[in-house]
C-alpha cells in the first residue's frame, strides 16, 4: 500500500511528527490446537456475509481426510515462507484526507510579515495588566518545541506581571505601552502555533473524536484569524481567551473519548475463548469485543485499504486501515485472502487474539492520532502485540505461538514499556 506522507502531531504543543499507519495481523506456521472444539459450529448473523460457508459437525468422513488437511497445510507454509510474504506492511495513513479548516491553508501566518510592537496605546495601567493577565492565561501550557521551555515571549509576559503586582501608579506610559506591546507579541506567536497544529492536524483530531466537534468547526477556524491583534492589545486578549476555550474543549474531547477506549478495553480483556471453544464460541466472543468497542468487522481482500502495492498476502489474517477518513475508524477486517481459513483458521480460538490485535491498533490510532506513534518508531508491530497483551487481555503464549518466527511482531520489555507509556498518553 501507498505510504502516506503527511505527518501527523498529537499535541499543539510539540513539533515532533510521528507516521500514519495501521497494521496486519500475520500467522507463521500451521494450526494446531491441543484441544480442538467439538463442533464448528454456525456463524453468528454478524459473520454471515464471511466468504466461506460455515460447517456442521465432525463426520466420520471429514476425519478420513484430516490427513490430506495437514498434507495442504505442509505445503501451503512451504510455499508461504518461501514466497517471502509473511512479513507485509498494510500501509495507511491520512494523507488524502481533506482537512477541515481549508480557510487556514489560504492566509499567511502573522509573524511572516511582523516584527515585534512598538506602538503608542493609551491605555490605563488597569486595562494594560488586565490584558496582561488575561494572555497569560490564554498561553497556559505554550512551550518551546523540546515541550518543556517556556518561548521567549511567554518569559517576558511572566517579567511584566510583577510589574502589574500591587500599586500600578507607579507605571509610567512607557512601561504600559511595552507591556501592552509584549502582550500583543507573545499572542500573535502563540497563535501562529496555534494555527499551524490547527492547520495540518485538523483531520487527525477530526479522526480521533470520530468526526463530533465539541465546537463549530467554523467557528474556531474563525477564533483563529489573528486579524486586528495587532492593532488592539485589549481586542487581541479577547479572542485569545476566546480561542483557549475552543481549542479546550476540543483537548477535553480527546481526553473523554480516550478515557472511555480504555474503559472498553478493560472490559474486552476478560472475553476470552480457551483451547476447547468451538467455531461458534470464537465468532461469538469477537462478537462481543467488537460491540463493546464499537466497532464493525468484516471480510475484505487487503486491497480494502486503498492502493494496489500490497496485493493480497495469503499470510495476513486480519488488517485496519486508517486512510485519512472516518470510513475506517471504527471497522476492523479479516483478509479474504488468507490461506488457511478452511484449514482449521477459523475455528482456532486464536482468531479472537487476531481481533484483538486489530483493536489495538485503532486504540493505538486514536491514542496517538496515528497507528504509528513516533515512540514506536518500526516497532509498531510488537509494540501493538504489547498493547493487545496488556490493555485487551490477549493470550500471550498463544499468539507467540502462531507468530513464532516473526520477528517483528515480538514484544519485548522495551515494547511492553513503550506500550504503557502510549496508554497514558505519550506517543513521541
Amino acid at each position: 500500500m501507498q505510504r502516506p506522507a503527511a505527518p501527523i502531531q498529537t499535541s499543539p504543543w510539540s513539533k515532533s511528527p510521528g507516521s500514519n499507519g495501521g497494521g496486519a495481523f500475520r500467522h507463521q506456521g500451521p494450526f494446531t490446537r491441543q484441544h480442538p472444539g467439538n463442533t464448528f459450529g454456525p456463524y453468528s448473523s454478524q459473520v454471515s456475509n464471511a466468504p466461506f460457508t460455515g460447517t456442521s459437525a465432525r463426520t466420520a468422513a471429514r476425519q478420513q481426510s484430516h490427513a490430506g488437511a495437514v498434507i495442504a497445510i505442509i505445503l501451503v507454509m512451504v510455499l508461504v515462507l518461501a514466497s517471502g510474504m509473511a512479513v507485509q506492511n498494510v500501509q495507511t495513513g491520512m494523507a488524502n484526507y481533506h482537512t477541515q479548516f481549508t480557510g487556514l491553508q489560504q492566509s499567511a501566518s502573522p509573524s511572516e510579515s511582523r516584527s515585534a510592537s512598538t506602538s503608542s496605546w493609551n491605555l490605563s495601567a488597569e486595562q494594560t495588566c488586565a490584558n496582561l493577565s488575561s494572555a497569560i492565561a490564554s498561553l497556559e501550557g505554550w512551550a518551546d518545541s523540546d515541550g518543556t521551555t517556556a518561548p521567549a515571549e511567554l518569559t517576558t509576559l511572566n517579567n511584566d506581571q510583577s510589574a502589574c503586582a500591587g500599586d500600578l501608579s507607579h507605571l509610567s506610559s512607557t512601561d504600559l505601552d511595552a507591556i501592552s506591546n509584549h502582550t500583543i507579541d507573545a499572542l500573535l506567536a502563540w497563535n501562529d502555533d496555534m494555527v499551524e497544529f490547527y492547520r495540518y492536524r485538523s483531520a487527525s483530531i477530526t479522526y480521533r473524536i470520530d468526526g463530533k466537534w465539541p465546537v463549530d468547526p467554523k467557528e474556531l477556524e474563525a477564533l483563529l484569524d489573528a486579524s486586528g491583534w495587532f492593532d488592539n492589545p485589549t481586542y487581541a486578549a479577547q479572542q485569545a481567551a476566546k480561542l483557549k476555550s475552543g481549542t479546550d474543549a476540543v483537548l477535553a474531547k480527546i481526553a473523554d473519548v480516550v478515557a472511555d477506549l480504555h474503559n472498553r478495553e478493560a472490559k474486552i480483556a476478560g472475553i476470552q475463548a480457551d483451547d476447547r471453544a468451538s467455531e461458534q464460541e470464537i465468532w461469538a466472543a469477537i462478537d462481543t469485543i467488537t460491540n463493546e468497542m464499537g466497532v464493525t468487522y468484516s471480510f475484505e481482500p487487503l486491497s480494502a485499504c486503498g492502493g494496489g502495492g500490497g496485493g493480497n498476502n495469503p499470510s495476513t489474517v486480519a488488517f485496519f486501515c486508517q486512510d485519512g477518513t472516518l470510513d475506517y475508524r471504527n471497522k476492523i477486517m479479516f483478509n479474504t485472502g488468507y490461506v488457511l481459513w478452511d484449514l482449521g483458521a477459523r475455528g482456532d480460538p486464536w482468531m479472537l487474539d487476531a481481533a484483538k490485535h486489530e483493536l489495538a491498533h485503532r486504540s493505538i490510532s486514536i491514542a496517538c492520532g496515528t497507528a504509528r506513534p513516533k515512540i514506536a518508531g518500526a516497532r509498531y508491530e510488537a509494540v501493538t502485540n504489547a498493547y493487545a497483551y496488556q490493555f485487551m487481555g490477549v493470550n500471550r503464549q498463544r499468539n507467540e505461538h502462531h507468530q513464532s518466527g516473526l520477528e517483528e511482531y515480538a514484544a519485548g520489555d522495551t515494547e511492553m514499556a513503550i506500550a504503557q507509556q502510549i496508554h497514558d498518553g505519550t506517543c513521541s
